[in-house]
């Protein structure tokens, strides 16, 4: 079961008590995903859906609530090997009417005026949205939750819903659709809440905890490689540097805190300067200070060049 099948179940599995969310949620889901047809009998409103949840949930409203005649018509989809669902309503008229959405070819409609002055109701809309025609991409792969609508206006009201419970969200135009879409976690899980998913905010939750201890543990090590290759190189550079000095004017040609670090860093060349100080019995200024003045010793005398000398700060 996908993310986005999981938090439609779970909602639908909530009963909604309020008469005006009822009718709110219904007036999202018909202007999402409802069509009208012309039959023998008349103009009827057809809804399509792949979730059986939400086909129960509309079939429900319809017939239990709103004593509406209809029917339902299940397809099998061989391609996504899913079934479809498509619930018919016989009498559209009626129906429009009672969502407030009478004389409307539900083109280009956005629910009455009354539904979007209630806080309740305007989750309501954007729940009904979602069910009707609304998606989230599991968190495990990336953040991504998104309404389709035909309407570009009903589109410009759900991101008005959004904007007012500060959820960032844009609009694209893709194909014949009108397309309201976020891609942040917060604002994802901030949806969630609106709608009632739960459950599936939880899970949400989950998943970015874990990302984001994978994403500290990754730094850490990224840092801790970064850190060790620098004292790597700086070790090698000291040494090179050493055996420079060893080559032309020789070890005793050094001080003799000079020449001790050498010999320290010649007899520890993987040594890192934490380990060399407490080997040398030296503080790690005073251990830096010595192998920055050897390998300014080595640049400044003649024959191979050494590599430009390195600090290292362990």
């Amino acid at each position: 079961m996908s993310f986005a099948t999981a938090a439609k179940d779970e909602i639908c599995s909530q009963a909604e008590e309020r008469d005006c969310c009822i009718m709110a949620e219904l007036c999202a889901v018909t202007l999402i995903c409802g069509n009208l047809s012309i039959s023998r009998g008349g103009v009827r409103i057809k809804y399509h859906t792949e979730s059986m949840a939400v086909a129960k949930r509309i079939y429900d409203t319809v017939t239990r609530i709103l004593k509406l005649d209809s029917e339902v018509e299940i397809k099998d989809n061989l391609l996504k090997k899913k079934h479809s669902y498509t619930i018919a309503v016989d009498d559209a008229a009626l129906l429009l009417s009672i969502l407030g959405l009478e004389g409307n070819l539900l083109t280009n409609a956005t629910p009455p005026r009354e539904l979007l002055e209630k806080e309740c109701c305007r989750s309501a809309i954007l729940r009904g949205a979602f069910l009707g025609g609304g998606t989230v991409s599991d968190p495990k792969k990336n953040y991504h939750a998104e309404f389709v609508t035909h309407s570009e206006a009903f589109a410009g009201i759900l991101l008005e819903l959004l904007q007012k419970n500060e959820i960032h969200a844009k609009i694209i135009h893709r194909r014949q659709n009108f397309v309201v879409y976020l891609n942040e976690g917060d604002g994802i899980a901030a949806l969630l809440t609106l709608i009632g998913a739960y459950s599936s905010i939880l899970n949400l939750e989950n998943v970015r905890v874990l990302k984001e201890m994978r994403n500290n543990v990754n730094r850490a090590v990224n840092c801790e490689t970064a850190n060790i290759n620098k004292t790597v190189n700086a070790a090698m550079t000291q040494v090179m540097n050493i055996h420079k000095i060893e080559r032309t004017v020789g070890l005793g040609s050094l001080s003799v805190p000079l020449r001790e670090a050498a010999e320290l860093r010649l007899a520890n060349p993987e040594a890192t300067l934490t380990e060399l100080c407490e080997l040398g019995g030296t503080t790690k200024s005073g251990m830096n200070h010595r192998l920055r003045k050897i390998n300014a010793i080595a640049q400044e005398l003649p024959g191979t060049s050494s590599p430009r000398p390195t600090d290292t700060k362990h």
